[in-house]
């Protein structure tokens, strides 16, 4: 036998609410339709869980609905002037029961057209009086209607639901305080989720290890997610690869923020390149693990995924005529870009790079080290070439991109061995073609790293070298 009874834009509702607001309606819409081929005997209203010191039904005023004692038991209800009645046995706060009393029988009762019990619905509210709502609150809330039937199969039921959450910071005040969700969250706040990823896989220096991750969020909130290297000293993650988020190279932490979509994309992305202190002429195996983190403002998920690779070995890598970006990524690499403009990546070890003609950029975006990432840059030509510095690196430098590389400022740079003053951040020693980064720009608390060899007497300025 087909449906008697149901409801229309009520199930799913959501609302979120602030700490004073008031009293709020349940059809957040105001456009619950009840739909019944018989009259309504009784209307059920429950607060699932309830808080009985501060949770409380009522009714909006102005919508054509008045009650004489609140929903305290026997309390006399008018919806536009149709008369009804609290039942016996509700908490008179959180839950009560309606129905129609019989004007003809003193005892009875009789069915309302479905009409008023629509009316009645759409006046509704609930309200939560404590002073403070936790960030988590929720509070789901049951709406059973019940027909006369047919007096052949009885009374027919429907149940529908609605939902208050607490409206947090993230949330937009037009678009996220409230809605009709029919099947989906129902304005619950449902925690992100990490899957995609094997207990153990093998990955490659230079690759994307978490290429095969998914990060789903039911609420498409903005979220917070961070990767951590399990030991930074065997290799980290390719500044170029960070796609918005930040890396300390110290630590192997990685974090970037975004919609569900954008941190998904942004931890696909990243290369893993080893470390420079894995470098040497021989390959051999190393390990590490990547734990991930995701979190909304309630909810975290995490996950760890171990990885195996074999440590780079030194790698020769010849350009060609055109214009290329050539990586070394870890290993005592060996790089000749040829003919064309060319971008050389050395990566981590001790690299030696030649631009061969055009106008060549040498990036330098690993960990500086004097004994374990100085690279030798065969044959830099100030009138053409220059050097792209990572500021996940070199972090006293200022800020760009690799699309809009910052010049360095001009009291960065200064000549000679060592810093003179507080700024002089890249010194280029002329005497034995040494470059260097003085990471507090005075050598009176951090050395000098020397990051490059290049050659003697070269007639190097600050216009040589950009920020990415």
């Amino acid at each position: 036998m087909a449906k008697t009874i149901d409801t229309w834009n009520l199930d799913g509702d959501f609302t979120r609410i602030r700490d004073g607001d008031g009293p709020a309606l349940l059809d957040w819409g105001g456009n619950a339709e009840v739909i019944s081929g018989y009259g309504i005997m009784y209307i059920t209203v429950s607060v699932w869980s309830p808080d009985p010191v501060h949770d409380r039904l009522g009714i909006a005023t102005g919508r054509g609905v008045t009650l004489s004692d609140g929903f305290n038991t026997l309390s006399k209800i008018s919806i536009d002037g149709f008369p009804a009645v609290v039942l016996v046995g509700g908490s008179e706060t959180y839950n009560f029961t309606i129905a129609f009393p019989d004007p003809d029988e003193p005892d009875g009762f009789r069915p309302a057209p479905p009409a008023i019990a629509q009316k009645f619905i759409r006046a509704l509210t609930y309200d939560n009086t404590a002073a403070s709502l936790p960030p988590d609150f929720q509070r789901t809330i049951g709406i059973t209607i019940e027909n006369d039937g047919d007096g052949k199969t009885g009374h027919e039921v429907t149940e529908e639901y609605v939902v208050f959450t607490k409206w947090l910071a993230e949330h937009h005040e037009t678009t996220d305080r409230g809605g009709s969700n029919w099947g989906g969250t129902g304005g619950l706040n449902l925690p992100p989720e990490i899957t995609g990823l094997p207990a153990r896989k093998a990955i490659t220096d230079g690759g994307h290890p978490l290429s095969s991750v998914t990060i789903t969020d039911p609420n498409n909130d903005k979220l917070t997610l961070t990767v951590k290297i399990s030991d930074p000293k065997k290799g980290g993650f390719l500044a170029s690869s960070l796609g918005g988020g930040t890396y300390d190279p110290e630590t192997g932490i990685y974090t970037v923020t975004g919609t569900p979509a954008e941190v998904q994309e942004a931890v696909r992305k990243l290369v893993f390149t080893q470390g420079s202190g894995l470098d040497g002429s021989r390959s051999s195996k190393a390990s590490v693990s990547f734990e991930i983190v995701v979190s909304d403002p309630v909810f975290v998920d995490t996950t760890t995924m171990a990885a195996d690779f074999q440590a780079n070995k030194a790698d020769t890598i010849k350009g060609k005529a055109g214009s290329e970006k050539l990586y070394g990524h870890g290993g005592k690499d060996t790089i000749d870009g040829k003919g064309g403009s060319d971008k050389i990546w050395g990566g981590s070890g001790n690299d030696q790079l030649t631009g061969g003609t055009g106008k060549d950029c040498f990036v330098f975006d690993s960990k500086p080290s004097s004994k374990t990432n100085k690279d030798k840059i065969v044959d830099f030509s100030v009138k053409d070439d220059a050097i792209w510095l990572d500021n996940a690196f070199f972090s006293a430098l200022g800020t760009g991109t690799e699309s809009r590389p910052g010049q360095l400022k001009s009291s960065f740079f200064a000549k000679g061995s060592k810093a003179k003053d507080k700024n002089d951040f890249i010194i280029y020693d002329k005497a034995k073609g040494k470059l260097l980064y003085d990471a507090d720009g005075s050598g009176s608390k951090v050395k000098a790293v020397e990051i490059a060899t290049l050659s003697k007497d070269l007639g190097l300025t600050y216009k040589d070298f950009f920020i990415i």
